[in-house]
């Protein structure tokens, strides 16, 4: 910055101030952000106030070493004594001990003292150390003030400040006047004046421009700081909600799983107890037939619980790992359940263009679940025997899916209410693969009806 000429130094001091226009849309949006108008930049807290009263401290004994210096091998104006200097000195540097603080009273307050400073002590508010306080004062103003709204009002006050000061200086003081007659000759390539006019100019723009563009990046990055948190924190708390996600949804796979493998084999094994239990004494035979269905319901329930507790067990699978059925499993399913007491139909009807390959391990779980599960309502829950299980090939809205249809024709059986959870499990599969279900009574009645659809996605020849 170049200051008012009173006192003659080793170089031309120079004086003036820098003018500031206006971008569209108003200065608060330049200095704040019209996407946060709300957000202000939080305070540095009592340790970053102790870093700031501290280095104005340092700042102040390095101007008044820097002052005593140069009134060494420059002199010292005896008549304004050599205390003034040290005065401004300090008049500008200790503020800055709360620049963040109260931003725009430090600002204010070492303007005061810098333009009255001039008038005291050349030498202090030209020397190097002096001028990098008042900038700090500057920098700290823009970047620090809370309200955006008063920092342009701020700026634009020092700007008007600062060029009321020059002109005053140049058409009202006799100082320049004074200084000018120093020019003697025109050794440039320009008029002295008009030189150190644009020279005055230039400097003067090059100080205040540089403190508010400083300050104001300073704000600016104090934003995305705060942006860049609020994103990371946010991150985190979709990665925590996700892993909770994830864990529930393990668990109801594991529950689905454990009501598939052990709620079937059990609810058979209960059946075939109780059947065997009324038909001993009356036919043996018949007894032990279901005695052996027991048995084997047994093993099948051990074999396969095993298997589930195996994948469960390891740190990484698929989440069709915890059972190798598919839909070529389905005539034995339906064998076993035929065995058990019903009269079950399998009808298969998918289009030659389906190719086989198209379930996947994942949906051709599923289907074979969905049928082990109607199978078994079925044979718990209603007085019919005689089940239809037909899976056929279908397009939905344009589109490929695999229709799974279970049908009976018998009523409802008192006091075998269940807990429901068989069909929301079932539900869950079926949605699981983007799929629709349909669980009810079958109208005209009676009966009972599940129809899912799965979407399929490959054709042969297509993709």
């Amino acid at each position: 910055m170049t200051t008012p000429t009173q006192t003659m130094l080793p170089d031309p001091p120079s004086r003036g101030g820098s003018r500031r226009f206006a971008p569209h849309g108003g200065w608060s949006q330049v200095f704040g952000d019209p996407a946060h108008p709300d957000w202000e930049r939080p305070n540095p807290g009592p340790q970053g106030y102790r870093r700031d009263a501290v280095g104005a401290v340092a700042l102040t004994v390095v101007a008044l070493f820097s002052l005593a210096l140069i009134e060494s091998f420059n002199g010292t104006d005896l008549d304004t004594g050599r205390w003034r200097g040290y005065a401004v000195v300090a008049a500008v540097t200790l503020p800055l001990a709360w620049r963040r603080r109260y931003p725009i009273v430090v600002l204010a307050f070492t303007t005061v003292a810098f333009v009255w400073g001039t008038y005291l002590s050349m030498m202090a508010t030209a020397q190097l150390v002096t001028q990098v306080a008042y900038f700090a004062s500057v920098y700290a103003a823009v970047a620090w003030t809370r309200s955006r709204q008063v920092t342009a009002i701020a700026v634009a006050m020092l700007a008007v400040s600062m060029t009321v000061w020059f002109t005053i200086d140049l058409t009202v003081s006799s100082s320049f006047r004074d200084f000018v007659d120093q020019f003697d000759s025109q050794d440039g390539p320009f008029n002295p004046v008009t030189a150190y006019a644009v020279f005055s100019i230039i400097n003067n723009l090059g100080f205040f421009g540089g403190a508010v563009y400083a300050g104001r990046a300073s704000w600016r990055a104090a934003l995305r700081r705060h942006q860049l948190r609020e994103q990371a924190e946010k991150i985190a708390d979709q990665s925590a909600q996700l892993a909770r996600r994830a864990v529930v949804e393990e668990r109801l796979r594991i529950a689905r799983e454990l009501h598939d493998v052990v709620a079937h084999h059990v609810s058979a094994i209960g059946i075939q107890a109780g059947a065997a239990r009324k038909i001993l004494p009356r036919n043996p035979q018949a007894a032990e037939q279901a005695l052996r269905m027991v048995e084997e319901s047994s093993r099948q329930a051990v074999a396969e619980t095993r298997q589930l507790l195996g994948v469960l067990r390891e740190e990484e699978h698929e989440p069709s790992a915890f059972s190798l059925h598919t839909t070529g499993e389905l005539p034995a399913l339906v064998q076993e359940y035929a065995d058990r007491g019903l009269s079950v139909t399998l009808t298969t009807a998918i289009d030659d263009d389906v190719e086989p390959g198209s379930l996947s391990p994942a949906l051709g779980l599923s289907v074979y679940r969905c049928v082990q599960e109607s199978l078994a309502n079925v044979l718990r829950h209603s007085t019919g025997r005689d089940v239809t299980v037909t899976l056929r090939s279908v397009e939905e809205l344009s589109r490929p899916a695999l229709e799974l249809e279970v049908l009976d024709r018998g009523r409802p059986r008192d006091g075998t209410s269940g807990t429901g959870y068989g069909l929301v499990g079932l539900r869950e599969r079926v949605d699981f693969h983007g799929g629709t279900c349909e669980i009810g009574p079958r109208r005209p009645g009676p009966g009972w009806r599940v129809r899912a659809r799965f979407p399929l996605t490959t054709r042969v020849g297509g993709s």
